[in-house]
């Protein structure tokens, strides 16, 4: 038994340094990543997209190594082990020791726990923070321990702070409490009502952040929750569908791994215990299942990649619902494959960075920085405070210039309230933008105060020299031109 633990250790370990350098193969740190460390940088207590929390861990990792890229990687590995390990000790509290580590082991098997992994985001960080919070909660619930409770409910509130989904676990939680005999008996549980005290004190500062700036990110999730183009009926029909197959796809190698060696061994009987039963359904089931509600019911397409934190307990229902004799050498050899399944993920991902031609692998970050500062220079004396772009060229200038600059993204004070709207409009911005309709929204707004657009073409080269260039235009935003016109 003490082998197969050292085993899932260097498995952990393996996978830990594995998704920590092949990304480094990139050019660029993913779009999301750069955004959550900005979002660190300048929003205290909220985002106009998500909750504040990633953006608090980006910003201080980034600090914390030099403001380097390649820590980053590191980062998102560190959640996920996490995730992995209270995986490991809450499938514990179902299944017998060789049973958990498999289970645990199982998740290697889903894209979400490797080859999504190197963009670090809100996702990933649910990744670690849903099985910590359902592994506190059950200890909370079967031994009713403080420890227990006040930790679940620091993990509840900080799962909210990173993304507002987290309320899907809750949910499941709260479907199994309903299920149960002893529900009355939680009810009058003071211990339970301080685990909640905990979580609305840490969630209240971002709560009152969302009221002063109206609501903002809901309205994100609003327009990403319209990301389809069925109509009618058929959207009912479809995006659950299709929301649930996306799941099962990304699972598909620890769904098979486990069928194979299901097959190939002899079943065991399935012992079945009421109140262990439901809390592993509702936590496997439910939250998924809720996403594909939504979808049923609204006729909009939900994200795939929402289900990111969903499957954490799939791999300890397999193990529980389904049993099969595993002795010490059958064990060793899931475990084996698993060590596959890493590696086969990271040559696929290392493959993608090696040949792909795409500008959020092969953006020469600190060059293009340098290059849209000697832009604003050859303009004007004024010194460059704000870009005005979308989230990718905002967030690099943000991150890789030679001094602050704030990114204005979208041009929109009312979408970055975070920066003083007088202090924009009188020191004027660098502006980019992907296309002329971005950059007539641009001029639409600040009217004669935005110059003409100059196009420039960007080139990104794969390791192997093939080349891609894609035309965008930048110009500036300076309203003492249009003072000084008004002068003259």
């Amino acid at each position: 038994m003490q082998k197969l633990t050292r085993k899932l250790g260097y498995l952990l370990f393996f996978s830990f340094v594995v998704w920590s350098l092949v990304p480094m193969l990139r050019l660029s740190l993913s779009m999301d990543t750069q955004e959550a460390i900005v979002w660190g940088k300048y929003c205290l207590w909220g985002t106009t997209k998500h909750p504040p929390f990633s953006g608090w861990v980006a910003y201080a990792w980034y600090a914390l190594f030099g403001h380097s890229d390649k820590a980053m990687y590191a980062l998102s590995q560190i959640f996920v082990t996490l995730g992995v390990v209270y995986i490991y000790k809450l499938a514990r509290c179902f299944l017998d020791k060789t049973q958990a580590i498999l289970a645990a082991a199982l998740q290697f098997g889903i894209i979400y726990y490797g080859y999504s992994t190197p963009e670090f985001n809100v996702n990933v960080i649910s990744v670690g923070l849903w099985p910590m919070c359902a592994y506190y909660f059950w200890r909370g619930y079967t031994q009713n321990k403080w420890r227990d409770w006040l930790l679940f409910g620091v993990l509840v509130g900080l799962n909210l702070l990173n993304k507002y989904v987290g309320a899907m676990l809750l949910i499941a939680l709260g479907f199994f409490v309903i299920s149960d005999r002893k529900v009355i008996k939680l009810i009058k549980n003071f211990k339970v009502y301080f685990a909640a005290a905990a979580a609305i004190l840490l969630l209240a500062p971002h709560v009152w952040w969302l009221w002063q700036n109206d609501f903002e990110a809901f309205k994100y999730i609003s327009q990403r929750n319209h990301g389809g183009s069925i109509s009618s009926f058929w959207g009912h029909i479809v995006y659950p569908l299709k929301f649930l197959g996306a799941q099962v796809l990304f699972a598909a190698p620890a769904l098979l791994t486990f069928a194979w060696f299901r097959h190939r061994n002899e079943n065991d009987e399935i012992a079945r215990e009421g109140e262990k039963s439901r809390f592993i359904c509702c936590t496997a089931l439910i939250p998924a299942a809720m996403f594909a509600l939504i979808c049923l019911v609204s006729g909009n397409a939900a994200k795939s990649m929402w289900g990111f934190p969903c499957l954490f307990m799939w791999g300890t229902a397999l193990f529980y619902f389904l049993p099969f004799k595993i002795d010490e050498k059958i064990a060793s050899r899931f475990l084996n494959v698993m060590f596959v399944w890493v590696t086969l993920f990271a040559l696929a991902y290392g493959a993608q960075c090696l040949v792909t031609t795409s500008q959020r692998y092969r953006t020469d970050v600190q060059a293009m920085a340098r290059m849209f500062e000697l832009k604003w220079a050859k303009k004007t004396d004024m010194p460059l405070k704000y870009v005005a772009a979308d989230v990718w060229f905002g967030d690099i200038m943000a991150l890789y210039a030679s001094h602050e600059i704030k990114p204005m993204i979208w041009m929109s004070p009312k979408n970055n309230p975070w920066f003083s709207q007088a202090d924009f409009e009188q020191s004027g911005a660098l502006l980019i933008a992907t296309d002329g309709g971005e950059y007539a929204n641009y001029r639409a707004r600040y009217g004669a105060a935005v110059s003409t657009p100059q196009k420039m073409t960007l080139e990104f080269k794969n390791y192997f020299g093939k080349t891609k260039t894609k035309e965008i235009l930048y110009g500036c935003y300076m309203p003492w031109e249009v003072e000084n016109a008004a002068e003259k």
